[in-house]
């Protein structure tokens, strides 16, 4: 028969038998010098020998009583931990890899040392619940009187430690009594001191040290806070990520795609995440695996901001470079970290030298596009479509991301020192000329008044030098369109008229003003920037050829699936997503009952105006809001683009229209501007953009043309109407309602089609 002591054996020393996981954590824990309350682990086998005794029997219930207490205690006698304990079962089937029971059997909070045994029984009787055999160690530790306590959750992936703490002792929040109040601590490198105070401050010491003894991998921490110095209480393996309330935003899709994007769009676009954000794990395996870079809200795809700001705080970099390329806003404002920019050097230097051959990468991506996304008629599917596409958007994006980058550090330094304006009205790129090309047409439609009246319909007019020149422009420009990056979305060529009306618009004038001695000398670093400035508009250019390729495939597609009777339009083929898509190529029939209920779906989706970030757990039904009046401001700020100041009307236009005609100058105000908009940049005088980065294309078009214009103006579609006569301080980035005014005919207009 063993020895009493060979029952109960102390946290932290050796020898240590072979136990559970729960158990073996704390030991390790206390054995590496972490702060874990002094305690007692109580084998399986003082229970069978108490049994053996006579001590303890069995009920018939499957449980377990104390029938001569006394010997109990003075048999198995507890080494005095505290005056006041906690026993807590920590029995082998807890705390796995897999499966955690957290909970699952019974723990009791401050027991006196009398009382010990019976709550160690107490314990024991709870094994019942588990039908499966397991060893029934019991803890016994000393109660913290804690005056914060709660659970920590440290993941790879996050750069924020996620807490749910709350006063006094933690039993009743991960009981689920009380919810507690949500943390996001920094996470701790080596050598890093708190960024918080007080019990927060010593809570990151602690999850940092946990890290160190057991690896970087996911835990679930218990803890207690005394006033002095922060407890473990508990650690083990996170057996499923926690769903975190993580911030998003539109801001670079609202500047690509409608409103709404099509079901279809957006189901391709969230197909491609993954792969879109492995460019930058190519760059450092560091950066999460599984995280989601895309999900979809409400029919939308947002970008996952917090994984973007914490790939730069791993990096040691200012989260800030995030949203001055995507636009949005700085969610964190974290600056530079120099431990860990030093630390990541090698993956910032292979990411240097891929911005830096972005340029020469993005031609031979145009080469490859220009052979891409045509199939043999009789052997071509709506799988291989949806595949194609997948190919072609994630190579556009993960070009677009090296080309971005490449000039997003040389722009921002010329914005600084006040000289972009100036010298992006020098440049032209693809995308520009894509307005400036009309005016050949223009000039020609003004010799020839005869020919206004079928222009201004929409329509191209039946005059053969005219012809000539419409088709030599849509040969070139044809597969462009408004919203162009959704495959939904008509190109030029199907349904030009937005094009055709802009051309009785005034030519753009767009004088240069000479250099400044300082925009000379920084001359250089504008060359550098605009080779990828202009790589970039090629390659976007390239791949709307290659997306309407393969736009013309699934139209030809779907007028079979129709002659078969199982799409009732070719058009309808927008409606589904890329799964019904594919099912298409069997037997499924798009039925009209269910394709009814999806345009009721999009039409009740189209309600929602997002703002520039969001959080996930948000209601989103306060996004159906609209300002009342009385609480609109009457200055809006946000990031000018050129110079100049214009005073107008404002015309509000959610999508690509004619401008309407005023007596006065008009200013487009828009959620979000690309190519699609450039034949309408004609037509006003200035332009204010909810949404939009230094580098997106549409604020690169505006820099060239040199119109006075703002983005990033935060709920300006919301706030200022049409009507309202405001002013645009372009250089500062102010937008002024100087007087409101309600919606006049005269400033209606006829969108795309009408």
């Amino acid at each position: 028969m063993p020895e009493t002591g060979d029952f109960v054996v102390w946290l932290g020393r050796s020898p240590w038998p072979a136990v559970g996981p729960k158990a073996d954590y704390l030991h390790r824990a206390k054995a590496a010098g972490l702060p874990v309350p002094p305690g007692v682990l109580v084998l399986e086998e003082a229970l069978t020998h108490s049994m053996h005794s006579g001590w303890v029997r069995a009920t018939g219930e499957g449980g377990f009583v104390i029938a001569d207490r006394e010997a109990l205690r003075k048999a198995l006698d507890i080494p005095p931990v505290a005056s006041r304990v906690a026993v807590r079962s920590a029995f082998s089937r807890e705390d796995g890899e897999s499966q955690s029971l957290a909970g699952y059997f019974a723990s009791f909070l401050d027991v006196p040392l009398p009382e010990v045994w019976p709550a160690v029984c107490r314990v024991w009787n709870s094994s019942h619940r588990l039908d499966a055999p397991c060893r029934r160690d019991v803890l016994i530790m000393a109660m913290v009187d804690a005056r914060h306590a709660g659970v920590a959750v440290t993941e790879t992936g996050h750069e924020d430690d996620l807490v749910n703490v709350t006063e006094g002792l933690g039993d009743r929040l991960v009981g689920g009594l009380v919810a507690g109040e949500t943390l996001h601590l920094p996470k701790l490198r080596a050598f890093e001191k708190p960024t918080e105070t007080g019990f927060a401050g010593r809570l990151q010491r602690l999850l940092r040290e946990v890290r160190r003894v057991f690896g970087a991998r996911n835990w679930d921490v218990e803890f207690a806070d005394d006033g002095r110095q922060c407890w473990l209480l508990q650690v083990r393996p996170l057996t499923r990520p926690v769903i975190r309330n993580e911030w998003f935003t539109y801001a670079n899709h609202r500047e690509i795609l409608p409103p709404l994007p099509s079901p279809l769009m957006t189901s391709l676009i969230a197909s491609c995440a993954s792969d879109l954000f492995d460019y930058y794990r190519g760059f450092d395996a560091r950066l999460p695996e599984h995280r989601p870079f895309i999900e979809v809200f409400a029919g939308r795809p947002f970008i996952n901001l917090s994984l973007l700001t914490d790939m730069m705080r791993l990096w040691g970099l200012p989260t800030r470079l995030v949203t001055d390329a995507i636009g949005g806003r700085d969610i964190g404002a974290h600056g530079l970290r120099w431990g860990r920019l030093a630390r990541s050097l090698p993956a910032l230097i292979r990411l240097g030298w891929a911005q830096l051959m972005a340029p020469a990468s993005a031609r031979r991506r145009i080469a490859w596009l220009s052979g891409f996304g045509d199939a043999p008629p009789d052997t071509d599917s709506f799988a291989n479509c949806v595949r194609d596409l997948q190919t072609v958007y994630t190579a556009l994006v993960r070009e677009m991301f090296s080309l971005t980058q490449a000039m997003s550090g040389p722009l921002a330094l010329l914005r600084r020192l006040g000289v972009l304006s100036a010298l992006a009205a020098r440049h032209e790129t693809v995308t520009t000329r894509l307005l400036t090309d009309l005016d050949p047409l223009r000039e020609y439609v003004q010799a020839h008044p005869h020919l206004a009246a079928a222009v201004a319909e929409g329509r191209a007019p039946e005059d053969e030098g005219f012809r000539q020149l419409w088709q030599a422009y849509l040969a070139r420009y044809g597969f462009r369109g408004v919203f162009e990056s959704d495959i939904a979305c008509p190109r030029y060529h199907e349904q030009p008229e937005t094009l055709l009306r802009s051309l009785l618009a005034g030519r753009l004038q767009n004088v240069a003003t000479p250099l400044s001695w300082l925009a000379w000398l920084v001359y250089p670093l504008w060359q550098q920037a605009r080779r990828a400035l202009a790589a970039r508009e090629e390659l976007r250019h390239a791949a709307m050829q290659t997306f309407d390729r393969i736009r013309q495939r699934m139209k030809r597609l779907a007028a079979g699936v129709c002659r078969d009777g199982r799409l009732p339009a070719v058009d309808d083929l927008w409606l589904l997503d890329i799964e019904e898509l594919r099912q298409l190529d069997g037997n499924w029939c798009a039925m009209p009952d269910f394709l009814v209920a999806r345009r009721q779906g999009q039409a009740a989706l189209a309600g929602y105006a997002f703002p520039d970030v969001f959080r996930r757990f948000d209601d989103v039904s306060a996004f159906l809001a609209v300002p009342s009046e009385g609480n609109r401001p009457a200055v809006l700020q946000g990031t000018g683009l050129t110079r100049g100041v214009i005073e107008g009307r404002a015309w509000v236009c959610h999508t690509p229209s004619v401008p309407p005609v005023s007596t006065e100058p008009l200013i487009l105000v828009a959620p979000a501007v690309d190519a699609g908009w450039v034949p309408v940049f004609a037509g006003v005088a200035g332009v204010v953009v909810e949404i939009g980065g230094d580098l997106s294309h549409g604020s690169i078009v505006l820099r060239e043309l040199g119109l006075p214009a703002v983005t990033n103006v935060r709920q300006v579609t919301r706030v200022i109407r049409t009507g309202d006569r405001i002013r645009v301080q372009a250089a500062l980035g102010v937008v002024e309602i100087l007087a409101s005014e309600a919606v006049v005919t005269s400033l209606a207009s006829a969108g795309v089609g009408e």
